[in-house]
């Protein structure tokens, strides 16, 4: 289905700040190269590994940093999900690692052994969607949380079951077989969307869980690597539904078709940044009770958030990186780069150019706190 580009103009009263999505395009526009200001740093390459959900805005803020650094500061980030970049930062092979979840109790415990306290950034905000091949389907489909979860665990097995129905009298005569696709890799994807499923379906909870690498059941479903591998094999596969962040579908050739998800409030809400704020909004200040985000400062679950506007399947990407940089990966001016790089990604400049790929700014207050906790981060 083709999709028109999402231009809006969101107030941001809560939040202290005005988000504006200008475009779903791949390259954010940008000031001229002689009004920016430059960032002095001492020649650095560094190294980041991990989650596919920050992926699209990570790649722009790198090539831009270097810019900024006239060209002395190169940072590479590799996408290979969330599991790979937690076990490439306890093993100190990166600088900085990238989650969609934070790190559980035993991954904390490792990474502490192997290197001293860690600490958590929120990178970004963004939104998992519903994405499917279903030609001829020319408006967005309506899912619910348990629909999706009966889909995903193989109760519902076709696209015009009659709980599909209810919601979509569009799929009355589509008789065809649905494909679930999910991720083959530990996935931060994966976490949030299985989080979300767990808090609305019992059954899926016992069943499967919240996890970056769910243990989906035998025989159903379909397994890609990686955000590309999910959005490609989707594009090509009539009769599938997957899930992936919003700027995948956006950025997908054939521009992949996602639908609404009903929220906590009755509402069927379809992501953009608008719906990704208001989820953000509903959470942030909340004490985290639950883990894993109760074992971090500045880590927020915003899945299933309440409010009529938000949408329900929003999470939260982290840049993980040691107290103490130091060694081959993160020491000396590696690790100044790394500690300035994160400031600039998470100030308000960064989260500026993050709107323009789809995804939701972090709050000038959490700017702020991510700001004083990369302050005290030790480099030697």
């Amino acid at each position: 289905m083709n999709r028109s580009r999402l231009v809006s103009r969101i107030g941001l009263a809560t939040l202290g700040l005005v988000a504006t999505l200008a475009g779903c395009g791949k390259k954010p526009p940008s000031d001229p190269a002689g009004d920016k200001p430059k960032i002095a740093l001492e020649a650095a390459e560094i190294n980041g590994e991990g989650a596919t959900f920050p992926e699209p805005i990570i790649k722009f803020w790198t090539e831009e940093f270097r810019t900024r650094t006239d060209g002395k500061v190169k940072v590479n980030y590799t996408g290979k999900g969330s599991s790979a970049g937690v076990t490439a930062l306890t093993k100190k092979l990166v600088a900085f690692g990238c989650s969609d979840a934070p790190m559980n109790a035993k991954q904390l415990e490792e990474a502490t052994a192997a290197g001293g306290p860690v600490v958590h950034v929120p990178l970004v905000i963004g939104a998992v969607v519903p994405v499917y091949n279903l030609p001829g389907v020319d408006q967005p489909l309506a899912f619910t949380g348990p629909v999706l979860a009966d889909i995903f665990t193989g109760k519902i097995k076709t696209w015009n079951h009659p709980r599909l129905v209810e919601l979509n009298s569009v799929l009355k005569d589509r008789a065809e077989e649905i494909k679930p696709v999910f991720r083959l890799d530990g996935s931060g994807t994966s976490y949030i969307f299985t989080d979300y499923l767990a808090k609305v379906s019992p059954e899926f909870k016992a069943a499967v869980g919240a996890s970056t690498k769910p243990n989906w059941p035998a025989g159903v479903g379909i397994a890609q690597n990686k955000s590309e591998g999910v959005a490609g094999f989707i594009s090509q596969t009539r009769g599938t539904l997957g899930y992936i962040e919003l700027t995948y579908a956006l950025d997908s050739k054939d521009k992949l078709s996602y639908g609404t998800v009903r929220n906590k409030a009755g509402k069927d809400v379809l992501a953009d940044a608008e719906s990704i704020t208001a989820a953000a909004a509903a959470t942030f200040g909340q004490k985290q009770s639950a883990e894993p985000y109760s074992l971090h400062e500045l880590t927020y679950n915003l899945t299933d958030a309440a409010g009529e506007k938000s949408y329900p399947i929003a999470g939260m990407s982290f840049a993980i990186l040691y107290q103490t940089l130091d060694g081959d990966q993160a020491g000396g001016a590696k690790g100044k780069a790394t500690v300035e790089f994160l400031k600039w990604a998470t100030s308000a400049e960064g989260q500026d150019m993050a709107t323009k790929r789809n995804y939701a700014p972090l709050p000038a207050e959490l700017q702020k706190q991510v700001a004083e906790k990369l302050g005290k981060v030790a480099v030697k």
